[in-house]
């Protein structure tokens, strides 16, 4: 066979290949463009030093601990890693730290699971609408959402990884692997003990469209392990179940539930105050909206969503904080699923176009795309000559000291047993169940090195005055000092 008739044979049996491949160019490059940008930008975040002891210490002292085989006790907050949250998931987190032991680990990766969460939400639509095009617009809509973009840039939560095993959960549930979609949910029950408020209601799905026995069973048993979580495994680990139950109103669970009832007037006023109704909006319009057309699988948030909603706590009701990220593919799977319930391919590309529309709208008004009203999530450039100085100066806390550092450097100085967010244990904040706050702590006793702000003001100043005989300044630059301890307390 001549060169020329080869060509031409190869060129027929590949081109067909090719261009089946060529027609997923445009998403892998949607995803692979979110993930550099967000994997980067987070990472500059942390080495400008813009994420905070509270929650980037926190989860980054409780996953170096793990993968150093220690107890998960945190001591940026004083509380056990897993009696904070049941977040057993962190543990696939564990060997990356074996890899790269940095901060920036947690930060790449959930960059990665977010990304990744948008190949479901593609072969979803591409499945039910047969068009790659409208399944290539739903899944950049899903990575314009910007509740998904800013709270990729909230420092690092264990909801990323929600994120990723709800696509797939409700991709499964919908396509119909029962093995895979049981496994998927497991996943997302090991990410928080509250997120049998999604299982359930996609279980329930299940057993009404799919199989009656397994989703009953499923949903019966993501209700006993919230149960699990709470009653046992977070009792035992703090002593409490109730730690966050001041964000419940009317007095709790209880009084939650008779509201409607004894006060029906005071709950419609709450139900419509402060960010809530803006909120509701916001998480709707990102995707115009049109997942009601078709409600039955955007209805799976239908709980999470009465809780961030119900709650007295302002961040739960703001689309820059973590508490809305699982809601986001909910919403894009019900997009991609109501789409698909549109008759004619017509109908399917023209609301496709709105919803990426709505999307590219929502995206330019509260997004981080480099085209968005303010595309810079505020940080300090790891370059720059303060952020230098900073890192000069921190190289002075040797690598096992006890330390006590301000909010900002805690994420950078938290591969050690004991890390504390200053100014406790000198003062009590933020602390173990609150129940010390302000008061002085013995483990205060032990600590080596502080890391304060070259400016202390109010009670701060306050506190390191009461302390300063028992220190001496070794290094300063960039706003920080570092004081190692000459006298015992």
């Amino acid at each position: 066979m001549s060169g020329r008739r080869l060509a031409w044979v190869v060129a027929r049996e590949w081109k067909p290949i090719l261009i089946r491949v060529a027609l997923h160019v445009p998403v892998a490059a949607a995803i692979g463009f979110y993930f550099i940008r967000f994997a980067l930008l987070s990472v500059q975040v942390q080495d400008g030093y813009g994420a905070p002891g509270y929650d980037m210490g926190i989860f980054d002292q409780g996953v170096w601990l793990l993968s150093r085989f220690h107890a998960p006790y945190v001591t940026v907050m004083g509380r056990d890693l897993f009696g904070d949250h049941t977040s057993f998931v962190l543990l696939l987190a564990v060997p990356f730290y074996w890899i790269w032991p940095e901060a920036q680990t947690l930060l790449v990766l959930q960059a990665a699971l977010l990304a990744a969460a948008a190949i479901p939400i593609y072969l979803l639509a591409r499945k039910r609408t047969g068009s790659v095009a409208v399944a290539t617009g739903l899944a950049v809509a899903y990575l314009l959402n910007p509740a998904l973009q800013r709270d990729n840039l909230e420092q690092f939560h264990p909801e990323a990884f929600l994120v990723f095993f709800l696509a797939l959960a409700i991709y499964w549930a919908l396509e119909w692997r029962p093995r895979l979609f049981v496994a998927a949910c497991i996943g997302c029950l090991l990410v928080k003990e509250d997120t049998a408020l999604l299982v359930v209601p996609l279980a329930l799905l299940v057993a009404w469209r799919r199989n009656r026995r397994l989703g009953l069973w499923l949903a019966a048993g993501a209700a006993g392990y919230a149960l699990f979580a709470t009653q046992v495994v977070i009792r035992l680990l703090l002593g409490t179940t109730s730690f966050y139950s001041n964000r419940i109103p009317f007095g709790g669970i209880k009084g939650l539930l008779l509201s409607p009832f004894a006060h029906p007037v005071k709950l419609a006023k709450y139900a419509i105050s402060g960010y809530k109704p803006f909120y509701l909006w916001q998480m709707g319009a990102a995707f115009g909206w049109a997942f009601v057309a078709a409600p039955e699988v955007a209805v799976v948030g239908i709980f999470m969503l009465a809780e961030n909603l119900l709650s007295s706590f302002p961040y739960m009701q703001q689309i820059q904080y973590h508490y809305s990220l699982s809601l986001v593919p909910v919403f894009a799977m019900g997009t991609a699923f109501a789409v698909s319930r549109f008759v004619t391919a017509r109908q399917r590309y023209t609301v496709t176009t709105y919803v990426v529309g709505a999307s590219l709208v929502a995206c330019y008004m509260w997004g981080l795309a480099p085209f968005s009203r303010h595309p810079v999530y505020p940080h300090s450039a790891p370059d720059d000559p303060a952020v230098i100085s900073t890192n000069q100066a921190l190289r002075a806390v040797p690598a096992n000291a006890v330390v006590s550092a301000d909010y900002m450097y805690v994420s950078h100085l938290d591969h050690r047993v004991q890390c504390y967010q200053w100014p406790t244990p000198f003062r009590a904040t933020y602390w173990d169940l609150y129940t010390h706050e302000g008061k002085y702590l013995p483990q205060a006793a032990t600590v080596q090195y502080l890391v304060i702000p070259t400016n202390l003001f109010g009670d701060d100043a306050t506190v390191f005055a009461d302390i300063a005989d028992q220190f001496q300044l070794v290094s300063s630059g960039g706003g920080v000092n570092v004081y190692r301890r000459i006298a015992p307390g």
